[in-house]
């Protein structure tokens, strides 16, 4: 008799909270932009962005390389700083996921790509060469500057129905860290 006493009280008490009551669900979070089909070389590059603008798609990262991919520092770069005249697509995931790890409270880096006048692009049915501008900007700070400008040059390939990054070529242009010194800095 007393346990059941016991299990009453228990079930009484159980009852005046809010453990069996429907509650509304939560939304869910939404989800990181990314071209699923990158069916042309605009959706590839637009993953590229996508992939330095949410710490989501770092993991998705060297899915948009070729496997012979190659970075190629600013020859600028390699002189005045000692880096690397180049890397591979392997290179390029690590550093990605280097910077969102050890800068877990990134928001907010935007890149900015802008088309340069004085050299066009060269669009072909399966190969591309983009030659851009580019302003990183909310990012970390390296060499005392959280700007990153410069050009840069890429070649994209059509596989199948889907466009890659084959190369990626980086010029300094200005009197600020490069694109190629920010990803050094998150190497290691």
């Amino acid at each position: 008799m007393r346990k059941i006493a016991l299990l009453l009280v228990f079930l009484l008490v159980l009852s005046g909270c809010d453990l069996f009551r429907l509650r509304d669900p939560k939304p869910p979070a939404d989800q990181a932009p990314w071209n699923s089909y990158p069916t042309s070389w605009e959706l590839c590059v637009q993953n590229l962005e996508y992939c330095f603008e949410d710490s989501r798609n770092a993991v998705k990262y060297a899915g948009i390389f070729t496997d012979d991919f190659s970075f190629r520092f600013a020859p600028q770069d390699v002189n005045d700083f000692s880096l690397p005249s180049a890397w591979n697509a392997t290179q390029e995931q690590d550093m990605l996921l280097n910077l969102f790890s050890q800068n877990p409270a990134l928001a907010g880096g935007k890149v900015i790509l802008t088309s340069l006048d004085s050299q066009p692009d060269d669009i072909g049915p399966s190969e591309a060469k983009i030659y851009r501008q580019y302003e990183l900007t909310g990012f970390p700070s390296v060499a005392g500057s959280n700007v990153f400008k410069g050009n840069l040059e890429l070649h994209l390939r059509k596989s199948g129905a889907y466009w890659y990054i084959s190369k990626w070529f980086d010029y300094r242009s200005f009197n600020t860290p490069t694109w190629g010194r920010m990803k050094h800095a998150y190497s290691q």
